[in-house]
């Protein structure tokens, strides 16, 4: 009896699962020893000379900033030109205003306070010192209870206060 061979499925829905296995492949795959992608070339430069140098960011001073509009607005509207949005429009092909940027704002340079006073620490001061002694004693503990305590007391006084008021139900 001859066997007849097998029909290799393209549908990966009607592949039988076998459990604990995967799932064999339902089209034809390279040798093993294939590697996918290509080498990448490592520089010089490691991940920990990345972190661990800090770099501020150089804007391109040949970079043309953007028009400004707002102004290219007053201007039309100080020569009276700027009444519609077709006075507008041809008064903009005309006339040129731009952003501050590229090289004026490098000019003016960014101060910050880390830069005049090298001990400056961005961030919201923490709190006072915690005593060591105090922790590895169980001070705060003690405190702890000793406040859940009076607490609790408080609360028994202010439950036994209020006086049962009795109807004539009650009384019998």
């Amino acid at each position: 009896m001859a066997t007849k061979p097998q029909k290799k499925h393209t549908n990966p829905l009607l592949i039988p699962v076998e459990i604990g296995k995967p799932r064999p492949a339902v089209v034809d795959l390279p040798p093993s020893d294939h590697v996918y992608g290509i080498k990448s070339e490592l520089d010089g430069e490691g991940a920990g000379a990345v972190i661990g140098g800090w770099v501020e960011h150089q804007p391109n001073a040949a970079s043309m900033p953007g028009r400004d509009f707002k102004k290219l607005n007053r201007m039309a509207l100080n020569q009276g030109q700027g009444v519609t949005t077709q006075q507008i429009s041809s008064f903009r092909k005309r006339h040129d205003a731009r952003l501050k940027g590229g090289h004026e704002s490098a000019k003016q340079g960014v101060s910050l306070p880390s830069s005049q006073d090298p001990a400056f620490a961005y961030g919201i001061k923490s709190g006072p010192r915690t005593s060591m002694e105090q922790l590895m004693t169980n001070q705060y503990l003690r405190e702890f209870q000793e406040e859940q305590g009076k607490k609790e007391d408080q609360y028994q006084m202010a439950v036994r206060r209020i006086p049962v008021m009795h109807t004539k139900a009650s009384l019998g």
